[in-house]
């Protein structure tokens, strides 16, 4: 959640449940026009590298069971839509119970179009989630190998935007406001000398932020965009290593264009430049290329293409100060008979550490094969592999997955 856009983005998860496994379903539809959707996904797995150790230490295997119940509520009246999203994810670990969990999402999308060139949006998650052994705050052997359950933390996120334009209009225009609140939960005072620093009170934060964006029709299926992106982050307290603020000033400055072919590809590019500032004078300060990508290419009515990168410079969940990352996401599904498909997906992430001579390359690849029994049914299995190739030896780990799922939404 680097950007603006990424925020507003952290509101719409009542739509990620259904999109991740391509599953459609109407639910129920009551008299009133409210349709009602249960979720419900499960998964068995075993992970041959559960705190994600270097070769340095001995790994930890373990089957893991994992259950996640949810339900959407969503209604669409002149125009007017509404939406809210539950979904619970329990997972437990069969030889390592230390790093059960439970996460929980809550969130709300709503659209009312006042009249024929206005409409305002107001959407709210609130997030209670993980960070497991290995990753985030304490990811290398040094903390994974003494932590004693996983990382968690809660995030509040809101966020209006008003809309001016028609859809016969040429140009739109689109404003936003958002408010997001990140508190740790666990870990928030560390006792040990050697680790107090990585106390995760010192990474709770506040963020406004606000946007404007101008899109153009320069093409039956093609705008032309121009946006401007603000936030402002401060964190409750000051960095533990240096006694300096932490709190920063993100801007972003975008051109680029949105398309929608209908039933072939659509997508959004955007172009511009990044720059961080901190509070503390003393600190590098960030000024460069950033740029993002989002594209859907469906070559054939069976087979569908998603991609998603990004670059841009953001806060570490170690360290101090910046961290220019670059990544890049595709996936392909595919559908070999009717019922039967494939899903590929790979990940790379690079981190590059300001002030600092650490970079992580992470490369994250995925392969399974499914069948859906029903529109609203599916099963799969698959394997997916993390691999982690950092300057530093005790942050280097390779993870592997196998599993069997069924995903419902009736």
């Amino acid at each position: 959640m680097s950007t603006f856009r990424q925020k507003i983005l952290a509101s719409s998860l009542a739509i990620i449940s259904l999109a991740a496994h391509g599953i459609e379903s109407d639910g129920y539809i009551t008299e009133n026009g409210l349709n009602i959707l249960p979720l419900l996904d499960t998964k068995i797995e075993h992970v041959d590298n559960i705190g994600r150790y270097s070769k340095e230490e001995t790994a930890e295997s373990s089957t893991v069971f994992i259950i996640e119940p949810g339900l959407v509520l969503s209604s669409d009246r002149n125009g007017n839509q509404y939406q809210v999203l539950y979904q619970l994810s329990s997972v437990s670990y069969f030889d390592s119970s230390d790093d059960n969990y439970t996460d929980h999402t809550f969130a709300t999308n709503n659209f009312v179009q006042i009249n024929n060139r206005n409409g305002f949006g107001l959407n709210y998650a609130y997030l209670y989630m993980h960070e497991e052994r290995g990753t985030g705050i304490l990811a290398g052997d040094a903390l994974s190998t003494i932590a004693k359950e996983p990382v968690e933390y809660s995030i509040h996120n809101v966020s209006a935007t008003h809309t001016y334009g028609s859809e016969q209009a040429k140009g739109k225009l689109e404003t936003s406001l958002v408010f997001e609140s990140k508190a740790y939960q666990n870990y928030r005072d560390i006792s040990s000398a050697d680790f107090a620093q990585v106390s995760t009170k010192f990474k709770d934060y506040n963020e406004f932020g606000g946007a404007v964006a101008f899109y153009f029709q320069a093409l039956p299926a093609t705008d032309l965009l121009f946006e401007v992106n603000l936030a402002d982050r401060n964190y409750s307290l000051n960095d533990p290593a240096t006694s300096q603020s932490q709190d920063n000033f993100d801007s972003f400055y975008y051109v680029g264009a949105t398309w929608d072919v209908t039933g072939k590809t659509d997508g959004k590019l955007r172009l511009g430049l990044q720059n961080k500032s901190y509070e503390d004078t003393t600190k590098e300060n960030f000024s460069g290329f950033s740029w993002d990508l989002d594209l859907k290419w469906q070559p054939a009515q069976y087979s569908s293409v998603t991609v998603s990168a990004a670059q841009r410079a953001k806060d570490p969940d170690q360290g101090s100060n910046f961290v220019n990352e670059t990544s890049f996401e595709g996936s392909w599904k595919h559908f070999w008979l009717t019922h039967l498909y494939s899903n590929l997906d790979l990940q790379l992430i690079m981190d590059d550490y300001s002030e600092s001579n650490r970079s992580d390359d992470l490369v994250k690849t995925s392969i399974s094969l499914g069948y859906e029994l029903r529109d609203f049914a599916d099963i799969y299995v698959g394997w997916r592999n993390e691999n982690n190739d950092s300057s530093i030896v005790s942050n280097t780990y390779d993870q592997n997955v196998w599993y069997i799922a069924a995903n419902l939404a009736l």
